[in-house]
């Protein structure tokens, strides 16, 4: 700390200078009393900053510090808006559902805290398939705060299984037909090909490879891979193509930019209400061609590639529709036709 005379401005003034730990600050006073009362003040400012510093330095680190961390992680690795969208939805639940654990240290964060969020977003109306959502959300974000905690799988709601993910052919014209371009080509593209909406309303025209008959994602959910297109999708494809050749995506809007994830799923529910189908969402579409790729007589590990699933837990909802042998059984049961034990199963 030092005091002395200085000049500033044409005018001789008193100036209080202080160092503490690195830190630095000065002021100018019209007296050296003045100057000396501003020492000790600006000494006293720069302890209670280093103070509360070291507080925060020390102090256990945040669900809402985790969260913020986790959102900032998506977008470094490259995820698209809606994942961030939806991790940030997460956090804003929590918020307003259970605040006080936003607030409190990861390291007190378990298996009670999970159960009354779920529990709240429950009786709040938010349906199992979104809370299931929320939860995997704060999982992924605990694996990079605390890779050592289990979360509970219990927590999760039980997929509905019964659930219709296919259409009937005339529900199949009845749906998409309808749908105002470029909707109707982003619905037949899923259907036809499997991909996920996020991968086709941000598919950039580099991507496509007609000459090879594939879509090229460098980002998929499940990592790089190729989308094999049969020809009606090429024929899709080709279409919007010279329709904008030089736009920067495949399916741009008015803007020149890709179409909302709640654009282009309000403008399919209500096709899909007009047809008389109160709970097919847009995402059935990709289970909808993995059905019909399954009833051709394809095994599940090539459905698995043709969708980019990593494993068969899928293929099993579609058991009673799609395995012959399950069915030959429900027949045996009428006694229409006979079961025999060396007959060979067929694969799903």
């Amino acid at each position: 700390m030092s005091v002395r005379k200085a000049v500033s401005h044409g005018r001789k003034v008193w100036q209080a200078r202080v160092f503490y730990h690195g830190r630095r600050r000065s002021v100018y006073c019209v007296s050296k009393d003045e100057a000396r009362d501003a020492e000790r003040r600006i000494l006293d400012e720069l302890r209670a900053e280093e103070t509360e510093q070291t507080a925060a330095e020390q102090a256990p680190a945040t669900m809402r510090m985790l969260l913020d961390f986790y959102e900032a992680d998506l977008g470094r690795r490259g995820k698209g808006a809606d994942t961030i969208e939806r991790a940030a939805s997460t956090r804003k639940a929590l918020e307003a559902l259970t605040p006080a654990v936003l607030d409190a240290p990861v390291t007190s964060f378990g298996d009670r805290d999970v159960f009354a969020f779920a529990r709240a977003r429950a009786t709040e109306g938010a349906k199992p398939g979104t809370i299931n959502r929320d939860l995997r959300t704060l999982r992924a974000a605990l694996k990079l705060g605390r890779p050592e905690y289990r979360f509970p799988g219990k927590a999760f709601s039980p997929a509905d299984d019964t659930r219709v993910r296919w259409l009937r052919p005339e529900e199949e014209l009845l749906v998409l037909e309808p749908m105002p371009s470029p909707f109707r080509e982003i619905a037949k593209l899923a259907a036809l090909t499997l991909m996920r909406q996020g991968e086709l309303r941000t598919l950039r025209p580099e991507y496509v490879r007609l000459e090879q008959g594939v879509v090229l994602l460098p980002r998929a959910k499940g990592g790089a891979r190729a989308v094999v297109l049969n020809a009606e999708a090429q024929k899709i494809l080709r279409t919007q193509l010279e329709k904008n050749p030089d736009a920067a995506w495949v399916f741009p809007n008015a803007d020149g930019e890709p179409y909302s994830r709640i654009h282009v799923s309000r403008v399919f529910r209500k096709a899909a209400r007009g047809a008389g189908l109160r709970d097919f969402r847009f995402h059935d579409l990709r289970h909808h061609g993995a059905t019909m790729a399954l009833n051709a007589g394809f095994t599940a590990p090539v459905v698995m590639a043709l969708g980019g699933w990593k494993s068969e837990a899928m293929m099993r909802r579609y058991a009673a529709v799609t395995d012959t042998t399950l069915r030959r059984a429900a027949e045996a049961v009428s006694g229409t036709e006979q079961w025999h034990p060396t007959a060979k199963p067929a694969t799903v």
